[in-house]
C-alpha cells in the first residue's frame, strides 16, 4: 500500500490515479484545508472513488490519533504531499498556521511512521528554499537561502526528514519541485487563473512587469518521475524536479493567448516582494538518477489543462 497525504490536492489527486492504474492499492489522506474550494477537491477526486484499490480518509496529518488510523496497515511508502502551499499567501501575520500544518504536520507524520518498516518516503519540497543564489541555474549544491517564509517551513520539513530519516533509518527521497502545471492544478496558481480568466473574457492580474521567468513542468512528467521514484531504489537524494527551461510570465500568456486563440487583457500590479523573479532549474541530477525523460511539450499542457478548466467551471461553450 502507498499512502499519500495532500491527496485531493493538484500533486495527489493526480499520482493518486496513475498509482492505480499502475495497480497499486492507494490510502489517500486529506483533510480538505480551506485555502481553496473543497468542492474543487472534491471534483478532483471523482474518478478515484469508486476505484476499490483506493481508500480515502478524510483526516488531518496533525491529528493525535493519525498513527492509530494507519496502525496495522501494511504501508510501503509515502508519498507526502499535504501542506498549505504558496509564496504570496504566506506572511508574518498567519505564519503559525504554516509552522503547524507545513512543519508541525510532517514531524507528526514522521513521527507516526518511524518504526513501521517504511521503504520509502517522499517529501515534497520546493524551489522556494534556493532564495536568489546569484546563479541563474539554481543547483542542490546550492545552500538553501529562502527569501519567503513559505520557503522556509518548506527547509524545515527538509531539516526533520533529515533527523528522522537518519534516526530511524528510513529512506527519505527529498524533491524540490519547480513550477508545475495542468489538469487539477491550484485555482490560486498563474495558469489557473489565466486560462480561467481569459475564457470568461475577465481581466487577468500580473505582479510586476511580467518578465519574472519560472521553470515550468507538466504534471503527467511529475507523476512519471514520483512513480519511479516509488518503484526505484534511489536512495536518500535531494533532487530538482523541473523542466530546465524558464518561460517569462509575459511569454506564458503569449502561449495561452494562441491556444485559446484569444486576446489577453492584462492588468500588471505591483511586484510580490518575497517572489523569485528566475526560477530555473539545474536538473543534470535529475536526468542522470531518473529514467524517465518524458518532457511535455508547453503547448501540450496548456491544452491539457485548458480542458480540464473548461470541465470544472462548465466552460465548454466558450
Amino acid at each position: 500500500m502507498i499512502l499519500v497525504t495532500g491527496a485531493a490536492g493538484f500533486v495527489g489527486s493526480n499520482i493518486c490515479k496513475v498509482l492505480l492504474h499502475k495497480g497499486y492499492n492507494v490510502l489517500g489522506v486529506d483533510c480538505f484545508y480551506n485555502n481553496y474550494s473543497k468542492s474543487i477537491k472534491e471534483f478532483n477526486l471523482r474518478h478515484l472513488y469508486g476505484n476499490p484499490e483506493f481508500t480515502f480518509l478524510e483526516s488531518n496529518i496533525l491529528d493525535p490519533n493519525i498513527s492509530k488510523l494507519i496502525e496495522g496497515l501494511k504501508i510501503d511508502s509515502i508519498i507526502h504531499l499535504a501542506d498549505i502551499p504558496g509564496v504570496t499567501t504566506c506572511s508574518e501575520v498567519n505564519f503559525d498556521e504554516y509552522i503547524k500544518y507545513n512543519i508541525t504536520g510532517t514531524q507528526r507524520l514522521l513521527e507516526a511512521v518511524k518504526n513501521k518498516g517504511i521503504k520509502k518516503l517522499i517529501y515534497a519540497s520546493s524551489s522556494t528554499v534556493y532564495g536568489d543564489t546569484g546563479e541563474i541555474s539554481m543547483s542542490e549544491l546550492h545552500n538553501p537561502k529562502p527569501i519567503s517564509l513559505y520557503g522556509v517551513s518548506k527547509l524545515a520539513g527538509e531539516t526533520l526528514c533529515h533527523y528522522y530519516g537518519k534516526t530511524y533509518n528510513i529512506d527519505i527521497d527529498i524533491f524540490r519541485f519547480f513550477t508545475i502545471y495542468g489538469p487539477n492544478q491550484r485555482p490560486d496558481m498563474a495558469f489557473h487563473k489565466f486560462i480561467r480568466n481569459m475564457l470568461m473574457n475577465e481581466e487577468i492580474n500580473v505582479y510586476g512587469d511580467g518578465r519574472q521567468k519560472r521553470d515550468f513542468i507538466y504534471i503527467d512528467d511529475i507523476c512519471e518521475i514520483l512513480l519511479e521514484a516509488v518503484e526505484n531504489n534511489i536512495k536518500e537524494e535531494i533532487i530538482n524536479i523541473g523542466g530546465g527551461l524558464s518561460l517569462s510570465v509575459n511569454e506564458s500568456i503569449k502561449i495561452i493567448e494562441k491556444v485559446l486563440n484569444k486576446e489577453a487583457k492584462v492588468n500588471y500590479i505591483k511586484p510580490i516582494q518575497e517572489e523569485q523573479l528566475i526560477t530555473h532549474a539545474n536538473v543534470e541530477k535529475m536526468n542522470n538518477i531518473m529514467s524517465s525523460k518524458k518532457r511535455t511539450d508547453i503547448y501540450d499542457g496548456i491544452k491539457g489543462e485548458v480542458e480540464y478548466i473548461k470541465q470544472l467551471y462548465n466552460l465548454h461553450h466558450t
